[in-house]
């Protein structure tokens, strides 16, 4: 096993080259030190970009890799985007934008004039959707990102189920960018 930080940071980075990510229990076991020593050891590899640090772990950082979509800056409002309420515009110049949430997903989409094909993760079950299918649930009591909260569902019964328990308003695609655009006004001539 590697005697000092150097060789074990290294041989940490061929783990994960091969592994692509691994808990801190994992390194700590596979390494032979305890999970302090590792967590010092990603925090190293972290601040030089070579690794992200997850909880309880880390991924490689490599171009192209789905590790780079988890930690992309919202092209909106620059927070970061999350898997579970990505919103993705896709360009006719081949360039994708992501946004942290439909609320900015649906104001990029609407300021992109060559946009050509919109997707947004479904709330409920995590798989891509297209944006012109999906019902949107604004202003519910649950404000995981921006405010207001507008939450995209791939089926209009579960975006039902989910308004009972937590509020807010039901819309399609048209009438939410509406909704938005409406409250950009109002916020203008405020």
């Amino acid at each position: 096993m590697p005697s000092n930080s150097l060789d074990r940071e290294k041989q940490i980075l061929d783990y994960l080259h091969e592994n692509r990510s691994a808990s801190i229990q994992k390194l700590a076991e596979v390494f032979g030190v305890s999970n302090m020593t590792i967590h010092r050891d990603l925090n190293k590899l972290a601040e030089t970009g070579q690794v992200v640090k997850k909880h309880g772990g880390a991924v490689l950082l490599s171009a192209g890799s789905k590790v780079q979509e988890e930690t992309s800056i919202c092209a909106m409002c620059s927070k970061p985007v999350s898997q579970r309420t990505v919103f993705i515009v896709k360009l006719d110049n081949g360039k994708e934008l992501r946004a942290c949430c439909a609320h900015c997903g649906l104001m990029l989409q609407s300021r992109s004039p060559n946009a050509w094909q919109s997707l947004t993760a479904d709330y409920l079950h995590g798989h891509m959707i297209s944006v012109g299918q999906a019902f949107y649930l604004i202003g519910s009591e649950l404000n995981i990102c921006c405010v207001p909260s507008v939450l995209a569902f791939g089926s209009k019964p579960d975006a039902e189920k989910f308004q009972k328990g937590f509020g807010g308003r039901l819309f399609n695609m048209e009438q939410t960018l509406k909704h938005l655009s409406g409250m950009t006004h109002m916020h203008s001539s405020m």
